[in-house]
């Protein structure tokens, strides 16, 4: 008995050791292989979550050491900012809207909330709904991953893993607190804090792993980037404003039905069913045309004319998609598409607003349906007459 006792002091002992060893190694890593080769908004993100999870690591030995209750409250909520930051730079990566309020009040409140209410008796409830408030940037950490396209499952698994056990363990320790109110407060938040310094080692290293091998990936959805799926259309957007081209439209081409054709067929046949799709898509479209491939079934289209040649250009693209090669053999699944099509005038010459108008009127075409475009309110089938085709 007195030998397990022992062996568990020294466990413990060597805990801050090794949660040092751990963090300055993965902080080290992320701030020299990925923000300084590669600074961009997302880089500098990870690397302030690195940044602060090792200030406070540092911070939690040394008041752990000294016996300072306000340095090792403080000391738990800096690493608890890692997440929101974590959670930051993976919607940055990824190009979407940046939504940097969140994770910035996150960070500048709770260090500073815990450390003021360290010694006082509501510091149990603070560090519960700040240990929750960690939980929950991991979970959307989880959902961040599972829609980013383009990056392979096994490269996002690890820091999947890991934020989605941090976000189950602050969940569970809600429902424990509301469970066993009468348990001894200093015994709850021990245990929050043993978890707090777990977590800590396993959201590192995990997250090391992650962010290294996307830092070395080309992201498909890089805002800012040369790498941006849409950035020749941005070029060519640009050069239109400059010369005042009004005869420019914008088209949202979607795959109808992709969710349930990703499930209801092998592997190799859905990857060449948007083999299919691509090809058929850029066969249909005039070779002045800049076509940018965005997302799995959805491709951008930038077509030079007339309203009257862009109807001829849609109208044959639903055509072509929705076609059956004789080679297609009878259990060959029909696939169609939606269009969303915006001119450059209704947006005044603005690719975000072009953009934005296109991507509505796709969404409401697959609403319909699909197999149509929609352009106006006006939309149109490919079944439909071809004088009964309005813009």
């Amino acid at each position: 008995m007195n030998e397990n006792v022992q062996a568990i002091a020294g466990l413990q002992a060597g805990l801050p050791q090794a949660l040092v060893a751990v963090v300055t190694i993965c902080a080290a890593t992320v701030i020299g292989l990925v923000a300084l080769h590669r600074p961009d908004r997302a880089a500098i993100a990870w690397a302030a979550a690195f940044g602060l999870g090792l200030l406070g690591t540092y911070a939690w030995v040394a008041a752990v050491e000294l016996e300072l209750p306000a340095m090792r409250s403080l000391a738990s909520g800096l690493m608890l900012c890692a997440e929101p930051l974590i959670w930051l730079g993976v919607r940055l990566y990824a190009g979407r809207r940046s939504t940097w309020q969140a994770a910035v009040m996150f960070v500048a409140l709770v260090p500073i909330t815990l450390a003021l209410t360290a010694e006082s008796e509501v510091f149990p409830v603070f560090f519960r709904i700040c240990f929750a408030g960690a939980g929950v940037f991991a979970a959307l950490i989880t959902f961040e991953l599972l829609r980013l396209k383009g990056v392979p499952r096994d490269v996002l698994l690890p820091l999947m893993l890991a934020s989605g056990a941090f976000a189950l363990t602050a969940a569970l320790t809600v429902i424990w607190s509301f469970a066993a109110p009468k348990l001894d407060g200093d015994a709850q938040i021990a245990v929050l804090r043993d978890f707090n310094v777990i977590g800590t080692l396993v959201t590192s290293v995990a997250a090391m792993v992650t962010i290294l091998l996307l830092a070395r990936m080309q992201s498909p959805n890089r805002v800012g980037s040369s790498a941006s799926p849409d950035a020749v259309i941005r070029g060519r957007i640009e050069r239109v404003r400059a010369h005042q081209e009004a005869a420019w439209s914008l088209l949202d081409v979607r795959l109808d039905g992709i969710v349930d054709l990703r499930e209801s067929t092998a592997p190799s046949d859905f990857a060449r069913m948007l083999k299919r799709f691509t090809t058929r898509v850029v066969a249909a479209l005039p070779p002045s045309a800049d076509v940018a491939p965005i997302d799995d079934g959805r491709l951008l289209a930038l077509v030079p004319g007339s309203e009257e040649a862009v109807t001829h250009h849609l109208r044959n693209l639903l055509g072509r998609v929705s076609a059956m090669d004789e080679r297609d053999d009878s259990s060959a699944i029909r696939i169609s598409a939606s269009v969303g099509w915006a001119t450059i005038l209704e947006a005044r010459f603005d690719y975000d607003k072009l953009l934005a108008l296109a991507d509505e009127r796709a969404q409401r075409a697959v609403g319909l349906g699909g197999d149509r475009w929609e352009r106006s309110g006006s939309i149109a089938a490919a079944t439909d007459d071809p004088t009964t085709l309005r813009g």
